[in-house]
């Protein structure tokens, strides 16, 4: 693995779209392992989140909008991020989110989440947005950790987030994108 000197954020292309499928389900099983049921993420077909990813970056959006990004190191790519509009009902016009930020769990600790949350926050800002959102699952403690670390604040919202015929309580956090 790379020394991490230089973590370069791009935007995602479609040859990435197997790797970043890769680190969405390692990122799953291993950040989740004590949250959603395992056989639920045992079962989590590779070939469909490949598909999902390559349709998303040939559209150069997820469906819920976000655009793409990965990390790179030495040309090896460790995580991805989607952040654009907030797609919640309650937002203002002034709202951008992080929709999901995922690192290859052995990469964690190297700074590719930070210069992710990094290139969420200053495309989030070019597109003139005043704050962001994201939503955590509530027992993710690590998580939510590291974005508290970052200037992320709990927002008081809470809803649910169904998984495997369980809804798993989620809560929204926010920060200025003030520089």
């Amino acid at each position: 693995m790379c020394a991490f000197v230089e973590i370069l954020v791009r935007t995602a292309v479609v040859s990435d779209a197997e790797t970043v499928a890769s680190i969405d389900l390692r990122g799953w099983q291993t950040a989740y392992a004590d949250i959603i049921s395992p056989d639920f993420l045992a079962a989590l077909p590779l070939d469909k989140i490949t598909e999902s990813w390559t349709a998303g970056i040939t559209a150069g959006t997820m469906s819920d909008g976000g655009r793409i990004f990965v990390a790179e190191c030495d040309g090896i790519v460790l995580g991805w991020m989607t952040c654009g509009g907030s797609r919640d009902e309650d937002a203002s016009s002034d709202v951008g989110e992080l929709h999901g930020v995922y690192v290859d769990p052995q990469a964690w600790g190297k700074g590719i989440g930070s210069a992710l949350l990094k290139e969420c926050l200053a495309q989030l800002r070019s597109q003139g947005y005043a704050r962001a959102t994201l939503w955590v699952f509530a027992a993710n403690d690590s998580t939510r950790n590291w974005y508290e670390r970052q200037g992320w604040r709990p927002d008081g919202t809470e809803s649910s987030f169904p998984i495997a015929g369980t809804e798993l309580p989620v809560v929204r956090y926010e920060r200025s994108l003030s520089a």
